[in-house]
């Protein structure tokens, strides 16, 4: 692996096992599927191409929440500025919203609508019995299916639609690792999804992609495992030339209370009909990475793109490149929710950054991955190789940076007694060697670090060995 993961949103473009096999083999470590499209039959789809072709690689539903979606009409509509166009409120309009009956109620004139990503802009003129006569401000194109965006209009939806309880139900009864939850807004709104979910073991991912989930950061991270900066509808609520400084704060404040960030929305858009990217686009990767990103995110270029495969081809190898501009440094911020495995890391951080060049990996065995994904919030140079309880746990710390492979260990029952620090660090050490993790003559600082009172579990370690 890389040290920065990469996420694909799943589609036609890779809904053939070919090239899901290259595009795992170029450096895809989780698999996205968009709920605003699929059903449970299109989720199955997914996910036996992938475990078709591996296992390491996680799977992601998103749920679509208080988003308006526009019908799918059978062809673009072409636009120009000044134009008048009429959203209906039936499938008797040839425009109208699929999923929000009675949108128009809640709409007055003068309320922009933003379409897609920010693609074509309207104002809303008049609204005549349940039709809303529009006019075109900016944009060339109307693309049946697309979201609408109306910033600042009070519009009250369920966070979980039907169809998203539906998507999401069947998700954590086949196994899937992660949701991303869209316009996640405040802390009530995470703890909501996370009520839904229960008890199973699936990690969520807080869309970020308006002015309250932006404001009430710091208590949505409380609650969620992670969260995506969504830059298209921060694009559209905040306008575009705010989206750079929200992104560097998201990440930055993802980074401190040590949870996974993803950054998302037209990273190499212009490779969707083109097989390179623009500078600019390279750029934009390359400062994602630089900032302390987790993960990147493709949309449409893997979706519905013409070149999938190159993408993430392209996208790994300026991820690498930028990993090696990086220097590693110690972030002070407090982890409350795991203050022992927060201390440890970061004297482990210091350890690695003194001793660099004596110390050549690091090996650390972790039952829920808390200890190395906090590890990689200091960058440090050497590759970091996990040892942890589940096949499931394995693949959460797949949208981890700086995680160079994790493998499944059980940890060593009580009951068979006799095992002591030594037999338990060459237990770990010949499985590194068999996986290629490490090599002998490697110098390793190994760190063993679980529950004391699980019954399964692997003794407390900290220090430096030799192959």
């Amino acid at each position: 692996m890389s040290k920065t993961k990469i996420v694909c949103t799943i589609g036609p473009a890779s809904w053939d096992q070919e090239v899901m096999k290259q595009m795992i083999a170029q450096g895809m470590n989780c698999a996205r599927v968009n709920g605003a499209f699929a059903d449970p039959d299109e989720l199955d789809k997914v996910r036996t191409l992938v475990r078709n072709a591996s296992n390491e690689v996680s799977l992601m539903v998103d749920v679509k929440g208080p988003e308006v979606r526009l019908n799918k009409f059978l062809e673009p509509l072409l636009v120009n500025i000044g134009d008048t166009v009429i959203i209906g409120n039936t499938n008797k309009d040839s425009m109208f919203p699929s999923n929000y009956k009675d949108l128009y109620t809640f709409v007055k004139p003068g309320q922009r609508i933003v379409i897609g990503d920010g693609d074509t802009q309207l104002i809303v003129e008049k609204i005549i019995g349940d039709q809303m006569y529009c006019t075109v401000t900016y944009g060339e194109m109307i693309k049946p299916g697309k979201a609408l965006n109306l910033p600042g209009c009070d519009y009250a939806t369920d966070i979980l639609t039907e169809k998203d309880r539906v998507n999401l139900r069947h998700s954590i009864e086949t196994g899937w690792e992660f949701v991303s939850a869209s316009f996640i807004q405040d802390a009530a709104s995470a703890k909501y999804i996370r009520e839904f979910i229960g008890n199973a073991p699936m990690k969520l991912i807080a869309k970020i992609e308006n002015q309250a989930g932006l404001d009430n950061i710091d208590e949505i991270l409380e609650v969620v495992d992670g969260i995506m900066v969504a830059r298209g509808g921060l694009g559209v609520e905040l306008g575009l030339e705010k989206v750079p400084a929200a992104q560097r704060m998201l990440i930055q404040k993802a980074n401190a209370m040590g949870k996974i960030v993803i950054t998302a929305t037209q990273m190499l858009e212009s490779m969707a009909t083109a097989p390179r990217p623009t500078r600019a686009e390279v750029n934009d990767v390359a400062t994602a990475v630089y900032q302390g990103t987790d993960s990147l995110m493709l949309s449409v270029e893997s979706s519905a793109g013409k070149y999938p495969v190159s993408c993430v081809a392209m996208m790994r190898v300026i991820a690498e490149e930028s990993e090696n501009q990086i220097a590693p440094s110690i972030l002070e911020s407090e982890i409350s929710y795991a203050p022992t495995a927060d201390g440890l890391t970061k004297a482990a951080a210091q350890l690695c950054m003194s001793l660099k060049n004596h110390i050549d990996t690091v090996i650390v065995v972790s039952k829920t991955g808390t200890t190395p994904r906090l590890l990689t919030r200091h960058r440090i140079t050497q590759p970091i190789h996990v040892f942890t309880s589940s096949g499931y746990s394995k693949n959460t710390l797949l949208l981890t940076k700086g995680i160079t492979s994790a493998e499944v260990f059980e940890g060593i029952k009580r009951s068979n007694g006799g095992f002591d620090r030594d037999q338990a660090l060459t237990m770990i050490l010949q499985k590194a060697l068999a996986s290629k993790a490490i090599s002998k003559g490697q110098r390793i600082l190994f760190i063993g670090k679980t529950p004391v009172q699980s019954d399964e579990y692997f003794p407390n370690i900290f220090e430096i060995v030799e192959v």
